[in-house]
């Protein structure tokens, strides 16, 4: 329980981020209670979806796709709950968005991955000399 949370709390913070960057864009879309609740929701969800990635029996290759389908699914679904989208499917500038935001997030996330490996590497490596000593 406690890592579907984290995982929804970094999805979270990644999709507010995002819909903050849409709306200053996106001049004509006025947030509302409800946009705002389901944009949320939907970026939770998306967070807790990436829990795919840490299911051993499924490579990281297959767990992309699910993950991509999952997340366009529910951004697809939240642009229509919101009524933003008239016709998504041949909307050029949904396809590029979505796919820097997507993006985006892989690239930070693989950083944030980074520096973090890093960090515990460099602790087991100070452990490792203390018993050395």
């Amino acid at each position: 329980m406690k890592k579907i949370l984290q995982y929804a709390c970094i999805g979270i913070g990644y999709g507010s981020f995002f819909y903050l960057m849409i709306l200053l864009y996106r001049q004509g879309i006025a947030p509302t209670r409800e946009s705002i609740l389901a944009t949320l929701f939907m970026s939770a969800l998306i967070g807790i979806s990436a829990i795919l990635f840490d299911i051993e029996k499924l490579n990281f290759l297959s767990a992309l796709i699910i993950h991509f389908i999952c997340t366009l699914s529910l951004a697809i679904g939240i642009m229509f709950y919101n009524e933003w989208a008239d016709d998504i499917m041949h909307d050029i500038e949904f396809w590029l968005i979505f796919i820097i935001i997507y993006v985006s997030v892989w690239a930070i996330s693989c950083i944030s991955n980074s520096l973090r490996v890093g960090k515990i590497n460099r602790a087991l490596s100070k452990k490792r000399a203390k018993k050395g000593s």
